[in-house]
């Protein structure tokens, strides 16, 4: 419902530049310099603000900071989760202009989509075609070193050499020259290759 009505917003709105200044505007900052308000810019400067804020919180910070709780319950809580996610934030940020913005934003992106997705991959063919969709959720947090997802002291191995494999082949799609024709593909290759590599090396 959410999506259905700010949609409506947006397509009314830009509808309204098209009919007040007859070209197409998509973004709210060409907006505000053309309405030229001193009382609408601080509003939506405010508005702006608390949207970042949000979505930042929601997407980048609460996330990462459950995950890392997760990963060592007994040294990381949230708090302490939250602070080094906050520490990763302040060095990637630091590196933005000098280093980040040098590299590129679609190189960057790319390769991080690249890393990702033979995770995505592995995880989905894991709990899809290799557990048949159910886990046992009592089991899935034990530290019980008999337990069915302990592996071995903790790690899948199996799961580390598939995404090690195929993580440098779709991160190599980005860079290296020669797969230049793959990159758009970078994505969907790694999460394709991940998952069937995994797939073959457990059935093994």
């Amino acid at each position: 419902m959410n999506i259905a009505f700010f949609s409506l917003i947006a397509l009314i709105v830009t509808a309204g530049t098209v009919a007040i200044w007859g070209e197409t505007l998509t973004n709210p900052i060409d907006i505000l310099e053309r309405v030229d308000s001193l009382p609408l810019t601080i509003v939506a400067a405010i508005m702006f603000f608390a949207a970042t804020v949000g979505i930042n919180l929601v997407a980048n910070f609460i996330p990462p900071a459950y995950d890392l709780a997760n990963l060592m319950p007994s040294k990381i809580n949230f708090r302490i989760g939250g602070l080094i996610t906050s520490g990763f934030a302040l060095i990637i940020g630091g590196l933005w202009v000098s280093t980040i913005s040098q590299i590129g934003i679609f190189n960057f992106v790319n390769t991080l989509g690249a890393i990702l997705a033979p995770v995505y991959g592995i995880m989905i063919v894991d709990f899809y075609m290799i557990k048949n969709g159910k886990l046992d959720i009592q089991k899935l947090f034990s530290a019980d070193p008999n337990g069915e997802y302990f592996y071995d002291n903790g790690w899948n191995k199996r799961a580390l050499y598939a995404f090690a494999l195929t993580a440098i082949f779709s991160v190599a799609t980005v860079w290296v020259p020669m797969l230049a024709p793959l990159s758009g593909f970078s994505w969907v290759l790694g999460a394709a290759l991940g998952g069937g590599i995994y797939f073959l090396i457990t059935r093994k």
